[in-house]
């Protein structure tokens, strides 16, 4: 397909940032995305951060043969300010917190090769680096399992800097009891050590810290733990006290917004905004299932005299929750808060390339939770098959790309353990020459430039009427090029980062691949590669493919970057037909002011997630989910049950002898 003329754009965007060693400008104050959706860039910028500049690392102890309770140093005050003690062996060492990072390749799961998209495949699973428990600001004392003594001089780390900044004393517990509690909120690999797979800031491509791989027999104690917890503590309590316990969890997330919001930004690459609308999202959400806890379920069936029959539903036990490195937080608490409402315990994996706000998380939470009930393990494709391939996992919940999706559910067969998918897309944008077309192309900007383009119901592919083409892919191509792609701490960035320098190299191939088969690509003015040389970081500029011949990858796969294929029609079947040139169906968005085309496109339309005259939006209290290659299983709302229990019929006689 060749790209008809087009008049050239006027607009010539103002704030293209350009490469520079000055210090990151702070934030002004504002206010995060609206709640209740998946907050995208270009929000107002949000009230400044008070994090030390990136990368201050605890520094190693000077000597490492030195007993436990050697002062460790503060690398940015060159002072000592006490250490973590430490199990036998080398001294334990605190690591490099949340800074700049450096760039591996950004695949995560069982995926075979880095896939672009699939880079949010299985995040490969780890024992946490050996560090402190962090406070929700510098010198909190915070970090304790409830009733548990901290030994004498355990130092106290700011989680937005990663710096220790204080000791709290305490009744001394032994190291190896206290290494046993670090390791309960996901610190400590099994040895205590602090080395292990480092992790990025993708801003930069610097490193931030290292985290190490949970082993086979770190994977086996985490679920043999969660179990214990299962059987003997979480599924005898009762609904209204889980519901409790959640409320407690979603006012820790509240609690500690700021400092969630800053490991999304230097782990992620999310502007300030964005991070900040996340972790507001995460709190509704663990709210919501808090309240869902105490919701009605089953039925009671007519029965003979002297008998009662009644359905319910009971939980599955352990639940490994496998989050992506895309919603690093947002996605893995949409699993934890359905598992643990509904009496499960958890142990999560984040993504090998975010396991920061991760490991907050399961920190904070053991102040909250019984011991046991979430646990997380880190690192990657092996860590993952080692959750799915253990017999007391009791199911498994999975974002990630398709190929890794596949193997999670082949794995889990051969336990015939249930699986919930949610896997990768390429969804279509169909519209009409009679819609509303400057709220459409705001909606299209917004739905592949979104977080980067790194969303799995990204709308990367614009299908349009023939009739507007032109001025419609015109006006959407200046309203991208007007985002500034920049720093995440800069106020005025709208698009960050992607993950890995891996994505954006295959972003750049993608589009030089469509181009070299005749292809338009539109670039922001002034721009002549899709790379955007800033900071040594992995960023590419906004794109749009108009043209994207029909059998490439531009309009084929999931990229996870901010591109967009376009194709254009004549008739209402000719943009359906379009709409279905995928094997994807996870998300569609249909723009008309025609209400018997609406009824016909959101009917015929096959997608788990339909928008009509709108884009990207997304509840709480809304089940969403995929169809064909996208997946199946449904996350939040009330169907997020069926996939965290499994119905149960009860036939009770009153009299006996029956």
């Amino acid at each position: 397909m060749t790209a008809p003329h087009r008049p050239p754009l006027t607009h010539t965007p103002t704030h293209l940032p350009t490469p520079t060693d000055a210090p990151p400008r702070p934030t002004t104050a504002g206010t995060a995305g609206p709640a209740g959706r998946l907050p995208e860039a270009g929000n107002p910028a949000t009230p400044a951060l008070s994090a030390p500049s990136a990368g201050h690392a605890v520094g190693p102890l000077p000597d490492p043969a030195v007993p436990p309770g050697q002062p460790g140093v503060d690398a940015a005050a060159g002072r000592a300010v006490g250490r973590l003690p430490g199990a036998e062996g080398p001294v334990d060492r605190l690591v490099p917190g949340p800074g700049a990072g450096d760039g591996v390749v950004g695949r995560s799961g069982l995926d075979p090769a880095p896939t672009g998209g699939a880079d949010r495949g299985l995040p490969e699973a780890a024992g946490s680096a050996g560090r402190a428990v962090s406070g929700p600001a510098a010198g909190d004392a915070v970090g304790r399992l409830p009733g548990t003594a901290v030994s004498p001089g355990r130092p106290v780390v700011d989680a937005v800097a990663d710096r220790a900044v204080g000791r709290l004393p305490g009744t001394a517990v032994s190291p190896a009891a206290h290494a046993v509690a670090e390791r309960d909120r996901g610190w400590l690999s099994e040895d205590g050590g602090s080395v292990g797979r480092t992790v990025l800031d993708p801003s930069t491509g610097r490193v931030v810290t290292r985290v190490p791989d949970t082993d086979e027999a770190g994977v086996a104690d985490a679920v043999a733990r969660a179990d214990e917890a299962f059987r003997e503590v979480w599924a005898g309590t009762s609904p209204a006290h889980r519901a409790g316990l959640l409320r407690e969890l979603a006012n820790l997330l509240r609690d500690d917004r700021d400092q969630f919001a800053a490991l999304e930004r230097r782990n992620a690459g999310k502007p300030t905004a964005r991070a900040l609308g996340e972790v507001d999202f995460a709190a509704q959400v663990v709210d919501w299932f808090a309240a869902s806890a105490r919701y009605p379920v089953g039925e009671t069936h007519p029965a003979a005299p002297g008998m009662r029959t009644y359905t319910d539903r009971v939980p599955v036990g352990v639940c490994a929750a496998i989050a992506p490195n895309n919603y690093p937080l947002l996605l893995a608490v949409w699993k934890i808060a359905a598992a643990l409402a509904y009496g499960n315990t958890v142990v999560v994996k984040p993504a090998p390339e975010t396991p920061l706000s991760i490991r907050r998380l399961v920190g904070r939470a053991a102040e909250v939770l019984p011991g046991g009930v979430l646990t997380a393990v880190y690192g990657g494709a092996g860590t993952g098959r080692l959750l799915c391939d253990h017999p007391a996992v009791g199911m498994v919940s999975f974002t990630g790309s398709t190929a890794a999706g596949r193997e999670v559910a082949r794995r889990c067969a051969d336990g015939l353990k249930p699986v919930s998918l949610e896997l990768g897309g390429k969804s279509p944008v169909v519209v009409f020459r009679d819609a509303d077309l400057d709220a459409a192309a705001r909606a299209v900007v917004t739905g592949f430039t979104g977080n980067s383009g790194q969303m799995c119901v990204a709308g990367t592919r614009l299908v349009v009427d023939r009739a507007v083409h032109d001025d419609f892919v015109g006006r959407v191509a200046e309203l991208a090029a007007a985002l500034r792609v920049g720093r995440p701490q800069d106020a005025g960035t709208d698009l960050g980062p992607l993950i890995s320098r891996a994505a954006a190299d295959r972003a750049a191939a993608v589009v030089e691949e469509a181009a070299a088969r005749g292809a338009e690509v539109i670039l922001p003015p002034g721009r002549s590669a899709v790379r955007h040389d800033l900071d040594g970081g992995f960023f590419v500029h906004p794109v749009v493919v108009d043209g994207a011949p029909a059998d490439g990858r531009a309009w084929r796969e999931e990229i996870f970057a901010p591109v967009l294929a376009v194709a254009s029609f004549d008739t209402d079947a000719e943009a359906l037909a379009l709409a279905h040139d995928t094997a994807y169906g996870l998300s569609a968005s249909v723009w008309t002011s025609d209400a018997d085309r609406v009824e016909r496109f959101s009917s015929a339309l096959r997608a788990g997630m339909v928008w009509v005259n709108t884009w990207g939006d997304t509840e709480e209290t809304v089940s969403v989910g995929g169809l064909g290659r996208s997946g199946y299983g449904r996350e939040l709302g009330i169907h997020a049950v069926e996939g965290y229990t499994r119905p149960r019929a009860v036939w009770v006689a009153h009299r006996r002898g029956r």
